[in-house]
C-alpha cells in the first residue's frame, strides 16, 4: 500500500485528477450499474409479468363466458346424466390456450390450470405449485404471486399465478360427490378424483410460465444500452474536464509551483520576478477571486520582497566595497610608513636637517614633500 501511495504521490497533478476521476467512475459504474441491473430486471419482470396477467385475464374471461353462457346453453338440452366436456369452464379455458398457444408469439409460454384435487389428473398440481396454492389458501387477500421457478426440461421460468376457487354454486353439481355427478363424466374421468370441492374455497392456481431467459434477455439488452451511453458521456465529460481544467488550473498551479522552487533554491533573480509581475504570469493568476489567486497575491508579495532585498543588498555591497577600499588603501600607505627603509630615510633627513642649518634654511624656504596618502 506504502509503495503504491509513493507512485502515486511522484504522478502530475493532472494525471492524479485523472485517475481520481476514473476511480470516482468506476466506484460510481459498480453501485449504479448494480441498482441500475436491478432496476431493469425488476421492470423486465413487471412486463413480463403483465403479459401473464393478460394471459391470465383473457383464460379467466373464457371460463366466466363458458360458466355463464356455455354451460347453462347446453344444461338445457341435456338429460341428467349427459354431460359435455364443452361445458366445462376449465376445459374450455385449455382449449383455448392451446389454440393460441399454436401462434409464433405465445409458444414459449405455458399455461396450466394446477389443483388440489383435480378431475383430469393432468391438472394435478407438482410440489412447488402446491406450495402456492397453500399460500393463497393461507391468505385470502392474495390475489398473485409471481418470481423464477426451474423446471427440468424448460430450465428457469419466470411464473405468474393466480387462485381458482368456486364462485358458482352450478359447479358443485359435478364435483360436490360422486353421486350426485353425470354418468357421463363418471365414465370418462372416473369417481376418485375432482369430488368434495366447497364454495369459495381456494381449490387450485391459473399459473402462466415465461422462458426466464426473456427477462434476462430485455433487462440485458436495456443495461448495455444505458451503461454504454454512461460510458460515452463519461468519456466526453473527462475530456471536457480535462481541457478545461489545463488553462485554469493545472497552468497556475504549474506557475506558483515553479515560483515557490525558484524561491526555496535562493536563485530567483529580480529581472525574473519582474519578468513574474508580467501579465501572463502571477499577475493574471492573482486577479482571480479563488484559492489560487490567493495563493498567488501571496507569491507576488513574495517576489516584490526578494525584488527589494535584492536591491538593498547590492546598494549595501557597494558600500562595503567603497569601505573595503579605504582600509585597504590605510592598510597599505601603514606598511610604507612602518617599514625600516623609510624609517631610515626619516632619520637620514632629521640628521641632515641638523648638520646644515643653511641646507635647512634652504630647505625650510623649499616646499615640503607631501606626506604620503593614510
Amino acid at each position: 500500500m506504502a509503495k503504491q501511495e509513493a507512485m502515486f504521490n511522484t504522478l502530475k497533478l493532472g494525471t492524479k485528477f485523472s485517475a481520481l476521476l476514473l476511480l470516482v467512475f468506476l466506484i460510481g459504474s459498480c453501485i449504479g450499474g448494480a441498482v441500475l441491473s436491478n432496476v431493469l430486471l425488476r421492470k423486465a419482470e413487471t412486463q413480463v409479468a403483465e403479459r401473464g396477467t393478460v394471459l391470465l385475464e383473457t383464460i379467466s374471461s373464457v371460463r366466466d363466458y363458458t360458466n355463464q353462457q356455455v354451460t347453462p346453453l347446453l344444461s338445457a338440452n341435456q338429460g341428467a346424466e349427459d354431460f359435455a366436456p364443452e361445458q366445462v369452464p376449465a376445459y374450455a379455458a385449455r382449449r383455448v390456450f392451446e389454440i393460441l398457444h399454436q401462434q409464433k408469439a405465445y409458444q414459449d409460454l405455458a399455461y396450466k390450470q394446477a389443483m388440489l384435487n383435480p378431475t383430469n389428473p393432468a391438472d394435478q398440481a407438482d410440489p412447488f405449485e402446491v406450495a402456492l396454492i397453500q399460500k393463497f389458501r393461507q391468505d385470502s387477500a392474495t390475489s398473485s404471486l409471481s418470481g423464477f421457478r426451474q423446471l427440468d426440461q424448460q430450465g428457469r421460468m419466470f411464473y405468474s399465478a393466480r387462485p381458482i376457487a368456486i364462485k358458482n354454486p352450478t359447479c358443485l353439481r359435478c364435483h360436490s360427490v360422486p353421486e350426485k355427478a353425470p354418468a357421463a363424466m363418471l365414465r370418462i374421468y372416473g369417481d376418485k378424483n375432482g369430488f368434495n370441492w366447497k364454495l369459495n374455497e381456494v381449490l387450485g392456481s391459473q399459473v402462466v410460465y415465461v422462458p426466464a431467459e426473456t427477462v434476462f434477455q430485455n433487462s440485458h439488452r436495456a443495461f448495455t444500452a444505458i451503461m454504454g451511453i454512461f460510458l460515452g458521456l463519461f468519456a466526453i465529460a473527462t475530456l471536457l474536464t480535462n481541457a478545461l481544467l489545463k488553462p485554469t488550473v493545472l497552468q497556475p498551479v504549474q506557475r506558483l509551483a515553479n515560483v515557490s522552487q525558484r524561491l526555496t533554491a535562493g536563485n530567483l533573480t529580480a529581472e525574473e520576478a519582474r519578468k513574474l509581475e508580467h501579465p501572463h504570469g502571477l499577475a493574471a493568476v492573482a486577479t482571480r477571486g479563488d484559492e489560487l489567486g490567493q495563493l498567488a497575491r501571496v507569491f507576488q508579495t513574495m517576489v516584490r520582497e526578494v525584488i527589494s532585498r535584492e536591491a538593498a543588498l547590492k546598494q549595501r555591497v557597494r558600500e562595503l566595497k567603497i569601505e573595503i577600499d579605504h582600509v585597504k588603501r590605510a592598510k597599505e600607505v601603514a606598511q610604507i610608513t612602518e617599514s625600516d627603509y623609510f624609517q631610515e630615510l626619516q632619520k637620514k633627513a632629521r640628521t641632515y636637517r641638523k648638520r646644515s642649518p643653511q641646507s635647512d634654511d634652504r630647505a625650510s624656504n623649499r616646499p615640503e614633500p607631501p606626506e604620503p596618502p593614510v
